[in-house]
């Protein structure tokens, strides 16, 4: 039997070459599903906790938009140095680029508050149906999520995803934080643990 860190990176391709196999046409209109079906389970106040899509992501950014343009309190992931922050966004406009080349907040948006509730969008690249979640392999979700459950055990962690990415079994360790439910274009499923 491979090691579990074999077989998060062979998952890691298999999910990547799935997306890769989408044209542009069905990831386009998947996202905009996804992202009707994100502001059919978001409450209608609170603090909101997304992410700026890569390639390989589903497309958010509208659902960024309008959520920005009602007012919400939306918070985005910057990396200092190998920690997360999630930092308060105004306008999109104001997004710097990352050393990963993503699109961050700069480090004069205030952080989070870890006390604030929030319903947290989470970008990963598979997912199954307990809430397990593999991301790209350098942990920073996974310690952000524990820490800030630790402080605030009100707040609802959601993967996003296309339904290429959901597999049977994802594989974990320890360090792993499993996630409360699963957006796809099928709508929210709660994690079955």
């Amino acid at each position: 039997m491979p090691h579990t860190s074999e077989q998060k990176q062979k998952l890691r391709q298999a999910i990547l070459e799935r997306i890769q196999h989408m044209n542009e046409q069905s990831k386009a209109a998947e996202s905009r599903s996804i992202v009707r079906r994100i502001l059919e389970v978001l409450p209608t106040d609170g603090a909101i906790c997304a992410f700026v899509p890569m390639k390989t992501e589903p497309d958010i950014r509208p659902l960024l938009e309008q959520l920005l343009q009602s007012g919400r309190l939306l918070f985005l992931p910057s990396f200092d140095g190998r920690h997360l922050v999630m930092r308060k966004i105004e306008t999109l406009s104001d997004l710097i680029q990352s050393t990963f080349g993503i699109p961050e907040p700069p480090p004069a948006c205030p952080p989070l508050d870890p006390k604030e509730p929030a319903v947290v969008l989470i970008p990963g690249r598979a997912f199954d149906r307990t809430g397990k979640r593999l991301g790209r392999g350098n942990g920073g979700y996974d310690r952000w999520i524990t820490a800030h459950r630790k402080e605030n055990g009100q707040s609802l962690y959601y993967g996003v995803a296309f339904e290429c990415q959901i597999v049977s079994a994802v594989p974990t360790e320890a360090h792993d934080a499993p996630l409360d439910g699963i957006v796809t274009v099928r709508g929210l499923e709660r994690a079955q643990r």
